[in-house]
């Protein structure tokens, strides 16, 4: 599946680079860009930034599932995620509540 047309990145590109990445000593937590520059990419219009997250995190666990990444690192990982959308729904919630 084409994840990014403009840099030509498929999921299949995403898992490799997720091996590659997650298996170093203190992993960096696998975001788009950090993605992208590993793949030698540069994210142009960044409107695959939401589908990006979603495929890192699809092939995160499944590798995991697969015992090829670290569950240290994957869990350290969606923490980070989980976290993040947590604030997400917090900011949500007080712009409705400030527009009522």
């Amino acid at each position: 599946m084409l994840v990014c047309s403009c840099a030509v990145v498929s999921d299949h590109d995403i898992e490799l680079a997720l091996l590659e990445l997650m298996i170093v000593e203190d992993a960096p937590l696998p975001t788009p860009g950090v993605v992208w520059r590993h793949l030698a990419k540069k994210m142009d219009c960044c409107g695959c930034a939401p589908l990006a997250v979603e495929k890192i995190y699809e092939k995160l666990e499944a590798l995991e599932a697969k015992g090829l990444v670290c569950p240290c690192a994957c869990a350290n990982a969606k923490d980070v995620k989980r976290r993040a959308e947590k604030r997400n729904v917090e900011v949500k919630t007080f712009v409705e509540a400030e527009s009522a």
